[in-house]
């Protein structure tokens, strides 16, 4: 797959995550506020820049698509990522965001367009997605984009929900 389009709308941008975006995607997941819904994420610098290789590594097998959030004045506000299974219209997604953003409707926005474009352009048909239990913020936003619970499960001694979001 060539490069990941840039999704656009208003003030946010949504572009394939570079290696430059590493320093401040570590400073952003290290957070506690942000973390504390995570798996733990790459904790490094090089870390990132590893993760970051092998994702592009997978965008161009066609397995992976991960995108840098861009806010107001360009600045890295957050990740959105899909891995793709092996059935190839099934993905697994993730995203976080910058606690400046929250309650904002940037969340609503970005993943409008994300959605989008894993539907029509990546081909996908369903989405899943995981978050904690007690990650209110997150539970909200898959409510928000129309997601249901399918499963319950327990993620290091945390409970957890499993979405799926169909087309």
């Amino acid at each position: 797959m060539h490069a990941l389009p840039v999704l656009t709308q208003d003030d946010l941008s949504l572009r394939e995550v570079h290696l430059s975006d590493a320093a401040a995607l570590v400073a952003l997941f290290a957070r506690a506020d942000v973390s504390a819904h995570l798996d733990p994420p790459p904790a490094t610098i090089d870390d990132f820049c590893a993760w970051i290789t092998l994702s592009q590594a997978r965008r161009v097998d066609g397995r992976a698509a991960c995108y840098t959030l861009l806010a107001g004045n360009q600045e890295v506000s957050g990740l959105f990522m899909a891995l793709r299974s092996p059935e190839p219209t099934r993905a697994e997604i993730g995203f976080a965001m910058s606690p400046a953003l929250w309650g904002t409707g940037a969340f609503q926005k970005a993943a409008g367009l994300y959605l989008d474009f894993l539907f029509n352009e990546w081909g996908v048909k369903t989405l899943v997605g995981k978050t904690l239990v007690r990650n209110a913020r997150g539970v909200g936003a898959m409510r928000k984009l129309g997601a249901v619970v399918v499963e319950e499960s327990v993620r290091n001694g945390q409970p957890e929900y499993i979405w799926t979001l169909e087309r």
